[in-house]
């Protein structure tokens, strides 16, 4: 079951979209797993709320980021647990450290999650390993983020696909290792043989624009199996990216991730040096 979560908004703040926070906290229980059997309340408030919560309830005068208040019930109708979040200071931590105000958000929300699930910071031991499990839970999810839209932009790159022979139009997405996104889809021939993967058109375009190192490729088709690059798309792509990950999507917007290396063990290399 998955669980049922509010969201108060009191904070003048932007904070994060519901559709965002049920996703992390969908994430965050599946990596625990973990079931949150009633509903989770999650609230972001300014910082003078947050600080007057502090006051009350743990008797400390004190500006703070996030608290968590776990009530035991597992009654469906009731209210499991509570989080409260100060989108300000998640402002004050991305401008300190130039990181993204959205992602210092999404660190308060787990480091929340995580106290209600069992996780404690009272001493300098447990702090590491809490620390340690939401930075690692923060870069899976926005790994898995990233990996959501790459999907979904070769979708879109599927609806441009030239494929009147084969009735099998397929959408690739290559990103580039600054994040930039390019788009293809196959082209096909009545000549059949010169015919264009999907992954061929998106590694070339991306090349003839002057990219040459790339993090990840989605490829999907509109079949119902997860869909792989054949062999000559695996063998251009070996040139420009070995480590290269690989999102083998299907329809259903889901996936499985591969390393091209793991796809194409042996390639072939051209060395002038040895005649080859």
């Amino acid at each position: 079951m998955m669980a049922t979560v509010i969201v108060n908004r009191s904070s003048k703040e932007a904070t994060l979209s519901r559709a965002v926070i049920k996703k992390i906290v969908d994430y965050v229980c599946e990596l625990e797993n973990r079931e949150i059997l009633g509903k989770l309340s999650i609230a972001f408030v300014s910082l003078d709320e947050i600080r007057a919560l502090k006051k009350e309830f743990f008797h400390q005068n004190i500006d703070t980021d996030v608290i968590s208040f776990f009530y035991g019930t597992e009654e469906p109708d009731e209210v499991w647990g509570e989080i409260i979040i100060c989108p300000e200071k998640a402002r004050e931590y991305a401008n300190t450290y130039g990181t993204k105000y959205e992602n210092e958000q999404k660190l308060l929300l787990i480091h929340g999650l995580l106290h209600i699930l069992g996780y404690d910071d009272i001493d300098a031991k447990k702090k590491h390993i809490m620390e340690t499990r939401q930075n690692y839970i923060l870069e899976q999810f926005l790994t898995a983020e990233k990996r959501d839209l790459l999907v979904i932009s070769a979708q879109k790159a599927q609806h441009y696909a030239y494929a009147p022979y084969s009735l099998f139009p397929v959408g690739a997405a290559l990103e580039t290792c600054d994040g930039k996104v390019i788009q293809g889809g196959n082209i096909e021939n009545a000549s059949l043989g010169l015919s264009v993967c999907a992954e061929r058109v998106a590694l070339f375009k991306a090349v003839s624009m002057g990219f040459a190192t790339f993090t990840r490729l989605a490829v999907i088709s509109s079949d119902q199996d997860y869909c792989l690059p054949c062999g000559a798309c695996r063998q251009v792509l070996h040139e420009f990216a070995p480590h290269l990950e690989i999102l083998a999507a299907r329809q259903e917007g889901d996936y499985q991730v591969y390393i091209l290396d793991e796809l194409l063990p042996n390639p072939f290399q051209f060395n002038p040096e040895k005649g080859r």
